[in-house]
């Protein structure tokens, strides 16, 4: 398989954009599969996350196994649609004692904005999840008309590059 460079600010925005017409509800592509470890042991789940940037939030039980797995072993991969994350996630606050959290949640989910604090003001065992992405790739396959060549898109985002994996 071929591996070729490519501009890594153009890939970011790209990605960006990717991951921003994921945030729509009407769609329900915000739910992503969220997978943890711990103990050689992994778990996935579907999770609802809301995406800011490139960065990832989401709210769990604080006793729930996806937040003892992600406190022993902070290395989680979220997969939505074609799109792959390798991040490291950490366990915040509750969700209102957060407030951008709640700044963000207002602006994705207003209409489930009042429900849902609501419901966590009476719920104390609630927390916010962030999920800080060090790799993202997507799966593209080839247009000709719109001039896209298929392949693995990667954003590496620790050293800052970006490539395509492809056989041409």
């Amino acid at each position: 398989m071929k591996q070729v460079e490519l501009p890594y600010e153009e890939l970011e925005q790209e990605f960006l954009k990717e991951l921003a017409n994921l945030g729509s509800e009407d769609l329900g592509s915000e739910r992503g599969v969220l997978a943890t470890s711990k103990d050689d042991h992994v778990t996935a789940r579907r999770m609802r996350l809301m995406l800011d940037g490139l960065n990832m939030y989401g709210w769990t039980d604080s006793n729930s196994r996806k937040v003892e797995q992600i406190r022993a072993n902070p290395r989680v991969a979220v997969v939505v649609e074609y799109i792959q994350i390798d991040g490291i996630a950490s366990v915040k606050g509750h969700p209102t004692e957060e407030p951008e959290f709640l700044e963000l949640l207002r602006k994705k989910l207003p209409h489930r904005y009042d429900n849902l604090v609501k419901r966590w003001r009476t719920i104390s065992d609630s927390a916010v999840i962030e999920i800080t992405p060090r790799r993202i790739a997507l799966i593209k396959y080839a247009d000709a008309e719109a001039r896209i060549e298929g392949g693995l898109y990667v954003l590496n985002i620790d050293e800052r590059k970006a490539y395509r994996f492809g056989s041409s």
